[in-house]
């Protein structure tokens, strides 16, 4: 047997349950019904099993929920933390950047990099490059290489079927 959960509760067991039963975003629901029901008096155990929640996470929706009350506990959602790290970029070096993404002035991420740290010294990771472009909707593409030797013409005959397959 586990020890009862002490919350001092600043909704009541009917605004939580009430607030679980409207709820429509799926983890934000099961954080409401995990609170409802150890609201109840239920085992923190018990509501582990209920909700498929881990139990550390029902133990740090409580510990948010005691500091700062439901409206913390339901703002924590992952994917919903905020605008995320600021960027090394200044909104003008940004748009330099797409103006020259956008003209073609780089084959790949790496390319980028090397500009941006030549022109401004900031240094950015591969990832952190390719989430700055992606964010713009900016993709570094190139055509895939082509042998100097290569006959551009007898490639396109063979496309049409003019070549018989042995």
């Amino acid at each position: 047997m586990g020890r009862g959960v002490k919350v001092d509760w600043q909704d009541s067991s009917e605004e939580l349950k009430h607030r679980y039963l409207k709820e429509v975003h799926p983890r934000r629901r099961t954080r409401l019904q995990a609170l409802w029901q150890l609201h109840q008096g239920k085992r923190l155990q018990d509501v582990v099993d209920l909700t498929g929640a881990s139990y550390r996470s029902v133990q740090q929706w409580l510990k948010w929920y005691r500091q700062d009350g439901l409206s913390e506990v339901l703002r924590r959602v992952v994917g919903h933390q905020g605008p995320g790290k600021k960027p090394y970029l200044n909104q003008l070096q940004q748009r330099a950047l797409v103006a020259k993404v956008e003209q073609g002035q780089f084959r790949t991420v790496w390319d980028a990099m090397r500009w941006v740290r030549d022109r401004w010294g900031v240094s950015y990771t591969y990832k952190g490059m390719y989430s700055l472009m992606k964010g713009h909707g900016l993709g570094v593409k190139v055509p895939r290489p082509r042998s100097e030797k290569a006959d551009v013409k007898q490639q396109m005959a063979w496309k049409k079927g003019a070549f018989p397959t042995p």
